[in-house]
């Protein structure tokens, strides 16, 4: 239980600002700065970034470029969502593969951060694992009844 409220503290904005600022005092009051602080603020943007891009994804609030979508006749969406969607999965796959190779590596030398001595394979997992959720995620969307479609454009059309 502590360690969920402690992993959620340090992945939030306000658990990174208060040990930048714990080290701040640390180094200059003190003089001498925590080793492991800005490791540990590294791990937890890292985090906090590809779980976060999870639910973006989800909610296609991501940049992406629609134009084509938008201006497209009703009857083309479908199929250029679909298109796009598969677009998505061809770019994300390989890197999946690559990621995983790379976190294998870390695993099998047992790779550790210099201050923490944190294994290196857990905040590097984070990305095949978090890019394979967004993937399912973007094909459940193909099938999902209730997942909104594109937004009429500004003219109101469909």
């Amino acid at each position: 239980m502590r360690f969920g409220m402690a992993l959620r503290g340090a992945a939030s904005p306000s658990g990174k600002s208060a040990a930048n600022a714990a080290n701040i005092v640390a180094r200059y009051v003190f003089r001498s700065a925590f080793s492991w602080a800005e490791e540990s603020m590294l791990f937890a943007m890292i985090f906090g970034v590809y779980v976060g891009a999870i639910s973006v994804a989800w909610q296609q609030a991501h940049i992406r470029i629609d134009a084509f979508l938008n201006l497209a006749p009703v009857s083309w969406r479908r199929p250029l969502h679909i298109f796009s969607t598969l677009v998505l999965v061809g770019i994300l796959v390989p890197v999946v593969i690559a990621s995983y190779q790379v976190v294998t590596l870390l695993f099998q030398f047992d790779q550790r951060s210099d201050a923490l001595q944190f294994p290196m394979w857990i905040p590097q997992g984070v990305v095949p694992v978090s890019l394979t959720l967004i993937i399912l995620l973007a094909l459940a969307r193909l099938v999902d009844p209730k997942a909104p479609d594109a937004p009429p454009d500004e003219h109101g059309y469909d």
